[in-house]
């Protein structure tokens, strides 16, 4: 965006050109080797990628004393939080802040006076002064695309064995304030869009070249009327050329009833997961201390009712770690959620504190007792852990309503309650004990987590055990986020549950007996028989690597009848169970059941007719 603006402007073209573009991570020394004395040079900076740029800014510093070095991003203390930034990092000679197009190309144009006068060029920061806010760009239309005018068929046709991914972003600007994102400051309020049809040019670009997966950097999609008119045409594109194939939204906040329209174009077509409900947490104190509003319970149930009804795959979002949340709070939040019968995916997030939110704002911290602590970035699915662990970010891991133990002890439920019930291991079993014997979800998960936590002996227990392990590492900055299942999937670091559910794949036999004897001792209504029956749906209705699909099973009792709703009946049934195999191949089915497909239910083996 920013060199697609620059080059607008004559004068800038006469005067420079652009040596080098570094977009994807790389080895510092060999990024070093490919910079000869440059004029310039600019950085967007990040979490993610925040130790590689200002290791490389030192050191081109220290080769090149005369090359202006200028950071831009959301990864830059404000203006307001400088403090000792620039003493801290003389290398760097320039902030950038706010929206970096204009005043990119107003930096470079007085870097060719005579006599640079910084002070001239709105909204940056220097070791000297500040100067006054730039205005946020109010015409996106005029702004040039890279996907429009050359730039990226240049990166695609120098790079062919990369594969590319692509952002398109039709809407700048958030009209909330949450405290825990970089956007809920008042700069980034006011709403700029970009028109339909520079937005269909950019899916056409996309469609073209072929790239499968786009992410929509929009914050609130489903927000204005021209995001339908954008669905229809992004889906009329696959189907005729097959491409994009997937996208990724975050939908509107508190509007989730109209977002349907949306979805169920985009499932039809393919081309969606699953609706986000970005919650956040359940507990109205904490949405007063982050400046959130979400829909009040019993809108909420209507909404995944509603979904449900219109047959829409939808996930839950909520952090842990922010503040006024407790241990208690957060596990009634998701019990909330298991009894309103929600049976998609909860995605549960640690929580990062982003430099510019109020979670570095020392007023904020003290007012409840925040703690942080340095990791590494909190990713997963990656093979790369040396260069994470260069990097850090700063994790919220407790608060004066939750105390680090209470915190490792949330991160826990959250291992066990993703693995358990959101990757499918015992969601139906939890389910028919329901239906049949009135146990609600909420409370057998409850009690499986003290028997887990009080028999670690058990396969659950010990990975109960690993886990906690691993967490206290990761919060020493000592290993990655996750946990890697060295025997089965090589250096991959998956999420703790998903790790969890790998390991299953060996020991199914002794954690589903486990689980029947946990039942059996908890519950003394339940009848053996029929929780044998029960046992051998839930693991038929889970996809593992070694079944053959389609196969037949045969039981006691109509339990799939029993899931949607029907008395239960004992008479004979026959079942026949549908999935893709995968010949014992555990890379491939952890990737695509357990990573790719965790947000759509990809575990889920289906029932039909032969």
């Amino acid at each position: 965006m920013i060199w697609s603006h620059c080059r607008l402007n004559k004068t800038i073209t006469d005067n420079y050109d652009l040596k080098a573009w570094f977009y994807k991570r790389e080895n510092a020394e060999d990024i070093i080797k490919q910079v000869d004395n440059p004029d310039i040079i600019g950085f967007s900076n990040f979490v993610w990628n925040s130790q590689l740029n200002h290791k490389l800014a030192k050191e081109i510093k220290e080769k090149y004393p005369k090359c202006k070095v200028v950071f831009g991003g959301l990864g830059n203390p404000n203006k307001n939080r400088l403090n000792n930034f620039f003493e801290e990092h003389d290398y760097i000679d320039i902030v950038v802040n706010g929206e970096g197009e204009l005043t990119f190309e107003n930096i470079l144009l007085e870097l060719l006076e005579d006599k640079p006068n910084y002070k001239n060029v709105e909204g940056i920061s220097t070791k000297d002064f500040v100067t006054m806010d730039r205005q946020r760009i109010k015409d996106l239309d005029s702004m040039p695309s890279p996907y429009l005018d050359g730039l990226f068929d240049k990166i695609l046709l120098d790079n062919p064995n990369d594969t590319f991914e692509a952002a398109l972003e039709s809407v700048r600007g958030c009209p909330y304030q949450c405290t825990f994102c970089e956007i809920g400051d008042k700069y980034f309020q006011k709403i700029e869009k970009q028109s339909n049809e520079k937005v269909f040019a950019e899916l056409d670009w996309i469609s073209k070249n072929k790239i499968l997966f786009f992410y929509n950097a929009d914050s609130n999609y489903g927000l204005f009327p021209q995001h339908l008119d954008q669905v229809k045409y992004m889906t009329k594109l696959k189907r005729e050329t097959g491409y994009p194939d997937m996208m990724m939204v975050d939908w509107a906040k508190s509007r989730a009833d109209k977002v349907i329209e949306l979805a169920r174009i985009l499932t039809d077509n393919k081309l969606l997961k699953g609706i986000t409900i970005a919650l956040q947490t359940l507990n109205p104190d904490v949405l007063k201390a982050v400046k959130r509003k979400n829909v009040d319970n019993n809108k909420l149930k209507e909404f995944v009712d509603l979904y449900k009804d219109k047959n829409l795959k939808s996930y839950i979002e909520l952090i842990l770690g922010l503040p006024e949340e407790t241990l208690q709070s957060f596990k009634d939040g998701i019990y909330e959620i298991l009894d309103m019968e929600f049976t998609d995916y909860v995605d549960i997030h640690p929580m990062t504190a982003l430099p510019n939110t109020p979670f570095f704002d020392p007023e904020y911290i003290e007012k409840y007792g925040i703690r942080l602590v340095e990791t590494a970035p909190a990713f997963f699915h990656h093979e790369n852990a040396d260069d994470l662990l260069s990097e850090s970010e700063m994790m919220v891991v407790g608060s004066d309503s939750m105390p680090l133990d209470d915190y490792v002890e949330a991160s826990l439920f959250k291992w066990y309650i993703s693995f358990a019930e959101y990757l499918g291991v015992t969601s139906f079993m939890a389910m028919l004990l329901y239906r049949i014997y009135d146990i609600k979800r909420s409370d057998f998960y409850d009690k499986l987590y003290e028997y887990t936590k009080n028999n670690k002996d058990t396969f659950l227990g010990r990975e109960y055990v690993e886990t906690k392990e691993a967490l206290y590492l990761i919060l020493d900055k000592k290993q990655c986020w996750g946990r890697q299942v060295k025997d089965k999937t090589g250096e991959i670091y998956w999420d703790f549950q998903e790790a969890t559910n790998i390991e299953l794949i060996n020991n199914e036999d002794s954690f589903y007996k486990e689980i029947k004897d946990f039942v059996l001792e908890e519950y003394s209504d339940v009848d053996e028989h029929m929780l044998d029956d029960i046992i051998s749906f839930q693991r038929s209705k889970v996809s593992t690597p070694e079944k053959q699909y389609p196969h037949k099973e045969k039981f006691n009792f109509n339990l799939n009848d029993v899931l949607k709703g029907a008395k239960v009946k004992n008479g004979g049934y026959e079942y026949t169970f549908e999935h893709k195999n995968y010949d014992n191949d555990i890379h491939a089915w952890s990737k695509e059941v357990i990573w790719w497909g965790r947000k759509n239910n990809g575990y889920e083996v289906k029932i039909v007719d032969l």
